[in-house]
Parts: C-alpha cells; structure tokens; sequence
C-alpha cells in the first residue's frame, strides 16, 4: 500500500477529550475520547479482532458540528473539559509531590542505613567499652591493697576511711547531743 492508497483518517489529530462517534463499539454512541484518536486507532489494529478493524476504524471519527448537539450536551462537555483540565492540573501537582516524596524516601532510605551502621558501631564499641570498664573494675578490686598503699603515699593529708573523704569524725563527749 503506498500513501496515495492510504484510507483518509479523520481521527489522525483528534485530542483526547474531543467528542467522538463509536469510540467504543457498544452502549455509547457518543463519547468524549479517553485518548487521542490515533491512539485510540492504533490500539484497534494491534488489540481488535481482524474482522472488526475495517469498521471501527471507518466510524471512528470527531463530531463535525458539535455546535448542533442539544444545549444540555454541550453544557455538560463543556463542564466535564474544565473538570478533565482541573484534573489534569491536580495529577500534576500529585506527580510532583510523588517525585519530592520519592526523593524524600531514597534520603530517608539512606539516613536509616547510615543510621544502622553508626548503631552497629556503637554497640560494638559500647560492647568494647563494657568489657574494659569491667576489666578495670576487676583490676582495682584485684590490686586493692597496691593502691591503698600508693594513695596513702601520694595524699598524706587525705581523710578517706575506705568509704568516704567525708567521714564522721567523733571529737568528743561534747558534740554529742544529751
């Protein structure tokens, strides 16, 4: 076939929302199209049974005078293309937040991993640190007697008793209450 053989397609620029005879082939003989007709036309060659082609594509076209349909039909068109550019609008505004909060996830995704690396490392240096503050624990129970003896040297003047640097220090019968 060359393009000279080429049926005319009266639905080649025809917009999605525009209203359109046999957009499907049953129940509604009037439609505004979900798609572009071409689209639509492309969708019947690839998905329709071979013996329906022919005629869906040569009913498939744009209303020529939509100025003649009922006042009622054009009022309702009319409200249904502002309502579709409103929509139309607001998936926009959905795309975006949907891509900001896609964005926010992936750093909110890697803020958690880098999260749960730093608390892996932690607890294993907190683990590191419990294990060598026990050892030092043990050492000085161990070592008592050792470093009784080094403190008395390096602080003569210290008043600690084995408890306390604060201890009660009995003066005389005359601090005692009667």
């Amino acid at each position: 076939m060359t393009d000279a053989d080429e049926p005319v397609c009266p639905w080649k620029d025809v917009p999605a929302g525009a209203l359109v005879w046999h957009f499907h082939h049953e129940k509604m003989l009037l439609e505004a199209a979900m798609e572009p007709l071409n689209m639509r036309a492309a969708f019947i060659l690839s998905n329709k049974p071979e013996a329906e082609r022919v005629t869906r594509l040569r009913l498939l076209r744009p209303v020529v005078h939509p100025e003649k349909m009922p006042a009622a039909v054009l009022a309702a068109y009319a409200a249904r293309l502002q309502a579709d550019t409103a929509r139309l609008q607001a998936h926009a505004a959905l795309s975006q937040a949907h891509a900001a909060w896609s964005q926010a996830d992936a750093a909110l995704s890697q803020a958690h991993a880098a999260w749960s690396q730093a608390d892996a490392a932690w607890s294993q240096a907190d683990e590191a640190w419990r294990k060598a503050d026990a050892a030092l624990s043990s050492a000085i129970i161990d070592n008592h007697s050792a470093i009784e003896a080094l403190h008395r040297e390096e602080c003569p003047d210290c008043p600690w008793d084995g408890q306390t640097i604060f201890p009660i220090v009995d003066k005389g019968p005359e601090d005692h209450d009667a």
